[in-house]
């Protein structure tokens, strides 16, 4: 008869105790992960710290994309077994082949550069020499212990123990020796060495954080990294309400063909995307008109325009599509505190009666309205053109409320980025007389007067060195 061998049999025992010893020495987190922790840093915001925050990079080291959905950062001191009360979860993003991600977390002063722009952040502080990070594929907390492993924790995807004093690693040991203020754990290679043994995979060095508009990095045996589109969108087009308005938007792709253009904003009626002409290959441009017909109110309106290509990738950019109305200077001062039409796109014309050497001058309008309550007169800030005192000009902007520190009131105004046409030689402007003792100057708001005697001003206001009443 064959007896079966005991599962007490010293072979077995021996066998079992070196497998239960291996796991408690390292965890070796979901080997082959295709997302991997490529960076840490805990030193932001403190003494000579290159950085004002903390961070940790992620990279997808494969040949194609992974979705980060569902997924969470996790992080743990040095021997501590607390993950679940310092997580971020990540966002619905999908991580093209060779491309970073970048977690911004706490800082501990405003020492340093910003970083760069972040693709998830979260208010966690992270010891500047020793600790464990986690990248797991849940929401969920991992469970109290100090070195988890995949066997007992499927959804981790990679783990880190930075400094020589983490007792929760990959492989061989920590990351040796310890980080500092002005150094960062970094994964060999930009990222695509991954050996599952923290002490040979990373090297300290200065901190260097990408994020997700970085350059993309080929790892080697990953195939080939498929490049993002290029766009290139003009950030705004406008005119006047009641003019059709277009827009011409490009897209090339160097290894796909860019095949399709959509508005995935909300629709607005009369705001189309016409004439669109694929790539002829790759490399090749795609071209959209962004087509804005004269039915369209004045108004501001940003359209989100996606651009796809025959790999499956998409770009998408916003163009700002600001129509003004027209309206009289008067109607645009209006006879309360701050102008009806603040913060809307508008166009008025006037005749320019001063210009500031350091850019922006007065329009005024020059026959009024007739109404004492409202100004005949308003500043367009910092903008400059080549028409002169006494030309009339066509101004088209933001209208803005502008409060100068310690006034009690607003000057209304064209904000900075106006668009100014000259028409020519304009009509003479009338100066207009303001009897002493008069309190409520905001109705000549820059406009020309003519003060007779003495006059006292209220706080708020004084006299330019050509009349004009300015705050």
């Amino acid at each position: 008869m064959t007896h079966r061998p005991s599962i007490h049999s010293p072979g077995r025992l021996t066998a079992l105790a070196a497998l239960l010893a291996g796991l408690s020495a390292s965890a070796f987190a979901d080997t082959g992960s295709p997302v991997v922790i490529s960076q840490v840093y805990g030193g932001g915001g403190n003494t000579s710290a290159p950085y004002q925050n903390d961070f940790v990079e992620l990279f997808n080291r494969s040949g194609g994309p992974v979705t980060l959905d569902g997924w969470s950062v996790q992080y743990s001191s040095a021997g501590g077994t607390s993950w679940a009360s310092n997580k971020v979860n990540l966002p619905t993003v999908t991580l093209a082949a060779g491309q970073y991600f970048l977690v911004q977390l706490a800082s501990q002063a405003a020492v340093g550069a910003k970083l760069p722009t972040a693709d998830a952040s979260a208010n966690i502080n992270m010891s500047g020499s020793s600790g464990k990070v986690a990248l797991v594929k849940s929401t969920t907390g991992l469970p109290a212990v100090a070195n988890p492993n995949p066997v007992e924790q499927p959804t981790l995807a990679d783990l880190v123990g930075f400094g020589s004093s983490a007792t929760g690693f990959e492989g061989t040991g920590p990351t040796a020796p310890n980080l500092s203020n002005t150094t960062a754990a970094l994964r060999k290679d930009d990222g695509c060495t991954d050996n599952d043994d923290n002490r040979n995979d990373f090297a300290n060095g200065a901190p260097t954080p990408r994020n997700f508009a970085s350059a993309l990095k080929a790892c080697a045996g990953a195939g080939p990294v498929a490049q993002p589109i290029a766009l290139n969108c003009p950030a705004s087009i406008g005119g006047r309400a009641g003019e059709a308005v277009i827009g011409i938007l490009l897209a090339s792709d160097p290894d796909s063909i860019v095949n399709q253009a959509t508005i995935t904003s909300a629709a607005i009626p009369g705001i189309s995307l016409t004439g669109f002409t694929a790539a002829s290959g790759n490399g090749g441009e795609a071209k959209v008109t962004l087509s804005v017909d004269a039915s369209v109110p004045s108004g501001s309106y940003p359209v989100k325009v996606s651009f796809a290509n025959d790999g499956g990738q998409t770009a998408t950019c916003t163009v700002n599509v600001a129509l003004s109305g027209e309206h009289s200077i008067p109607q645009i001062q209006g006879n309360t505190g701050a102008s009806p039409y603040a913060n809307t796109v508008q166009t008025t014309t006037g005749v320019i009666t001063k210009k500031l050497s350091g850019g922006g001058f007065f329009i005024q309008d020059p026959q009024g309205d007739g109404d004492v309550t409202t100004s005949d007169a308003i500043y367009v800030f910092g903008a400059t053109t080549t028409a002169n005192v006494g030309d009339l000009v066509r101004v088209s902007g933001t209208v803005t409320e502008y409060k100068p520190s310690g006034a009690t009131r607003s000057v209304t105004e064209f904000a900075s980025g106006s668009q100014v046409t000259p028409l020519g030689s304009g009509p003479a402007v009338q100066i207009t007389n303001v009897r002493l003792g008069d309190n409520d100057l905001s109705r000549y708001e820059g406009m020309l007067v003519r003060f007779t005697g003495a006059l006292t001003v209220n706080g708020n206001y004084y006299l330019g060195d050509r009349g004009e009443v300015v705050l």
